[in-house]
């Protein structure tokens, strides 16, 4: 059994797809109940397997708080974090704070909440869908929403970079759930909805025609579900980190400081959390 969130985006059915193929049970995570409806009725009509629906909404705290105390009540193998937002519509600082609780802060923390629960599993796996755009950034613990910076692609990097370096140190000494950071590269998906019609409308086709397709690169998740990978390891596209068959490659360093701060950050987060829900 395995919690997908994020699955109505193109990559997320795609993901979902090739779980169904695989013969899993899905727990569909997401916070429009009726496009998880619908795609868990396809899934059904296709796969001979069990589909649940929890609500999640992880700009939202009750949300998380009640999708965990939900989750404890099934027997789960693995969770695939793939739920993530590029842009928002608008820039203020708000909107820019929910970009780092919706693909970093939140995904933690449910991570860390559920670890018991995927300690019962044979399978025992975190997948956690990251970006080449963590590049982009560097965390700053004076700023570490970047509510100081205006650039999209550097404010959703730091979320990324942050994702992935929390997680990793949060499995440094993790014995019995394994950790996979994957990244399915450059692809046409519904991330790029809050992008300006035109730009989207240029860069339709060309993507298309140059990068992975979404069904290509959600292969780069499922291998993540069975490959074990060591501390600054990862899973991407072959050329480039944007297209190709999966391949397993390592990171560009960051400073053992730098991690420090972000584990830092994410453990301080937890345990705000923690008291306020």
């Amino acid at each position: 059994t395995i919690i997908l969130t994020g699955s109505t985006g193109g990559l997320g059915q795609e993901i979902a797809n090739f779980l169904g193929m695989l013969n899993a049970n899905i727990i569909l995570a997401d916070r429009d109940f009726e496009k998880s409806s619908k795609l868990k009725e396809n899934l059904l009509k296709k796969y001979n397997i069990s589909v649940k629906q929890i609500k999640l909404d992880l700009q939202n705290l009750d949300s998380v708080t009640n999708f965990i105390t939900e989750v404890k009540k099934q027997n789960i193998d693995a969770i695939i974090h793939n739920a993530g937002v590029y842009n928002l519509p608008t820039n203020d600082e708000q909107n820019y704070y929910i970009i780092n609780k919706v693909n970093y802060l939140m995904p933690y923390y449910i991570t860390k909440s559920l670890l018991p629960e995927l300690k019962k599993s044979s399978l025992a796996r975190v997948v956690v869908v990251g970006s080449i755009a963590y590049e982009y950034a560097k965390f700053n613990p004076c700023d570490p929403e970047y509510l100081m910076c205006k650039k999209p692609n550097k404010i959703y990097g730091n979320s990324k970079r942050c994702l992935i370096y929390s997680m990793f140190e949060l499995f440094k000494n993790e014995k019995n759930v394994k950790l996979s950071i994957v990244q399915p590269g450059v692809t046409p998906t519904n991330i790029t909805r809050h992008f300006p019609k035109f730009v989207r409308g240029i860069i339709k086709l060309p993507m298309k025609m140059v990068f992975n397709s979404p069904k290509k690169s959600s292969l780069c998740v499922i291998k993540g579900l069975f490959e074990d990978l060591n501390y600054n390891e990862w899973i991407g596209p072959k050329y480039f980190g944007v297209w190709g068959k999966p391949k397993k490659s390592s990171l560009k360093q960051i400073s053992n400081e730098e991690i420090l701060q972000i584990f830092q950050d994410a453990e301080e987060n937890y345990n705000l959390i923690e008291k306020i829900k």
